[in-house]
């Protein structure tokens, strides 16, 4: 059974080879972590160049999958255009050809007031 929402990750993407295997073992940290229930533990990872899948696949896919709600969480740390334009660009193109499927995107993490905490966390450590 398909969640409600089918997440997106999206990371900036690297022709190093170490900067996707990064990425898929992070996803696989989320996958086995007991704090994320079993339903939300079907999402994706996606990059904006430099490996597969880029995010206009991704999101194909997921649309192909039957996905009707997607939120796509950027891990970028500061707004440019990467946040901005870029994948706004590529939602809004989707929305046009999708009515049907809804779209959340997430800000860049210094936005996040969990991030905030967590590297207040990290600074306060002894």
């Amino acid at each position: 059974m398909l969640s409600a929402t089918h997440s997106l990750l999206v990371f900036h993407g690297s022709a190093r080879e170490a900067a996707g295997s990064a990425a898929n073992s992070f996803a696989e940290k989320l996958r086995s972590d007991i704090l994320l229930p079993d339903c939300h533990k079907d999402f994706s990872i996606c990059f904006l160049r430099g490996a597969e899948p880029v995010l206009d696949q991704a999101i194909a896919v997921a649309i192909a999958n039957g996905h009707k709600k997607l939120r796509l969480i950027p891990l970028f740390l500061l707004p440019g255009s990467h946040t901005s334009e870029e994948i706004p660009a590529i939602v809004a193109r989707f929305k046009s050809a999708n009515p049907a499927v809804e779209f959340e995107v997430s800000d860049c993490l210094v936005h996040n007031p969990q991030f905030i905490a967590f590297v207040a966390d990290q600074i306060a450590r002894d």
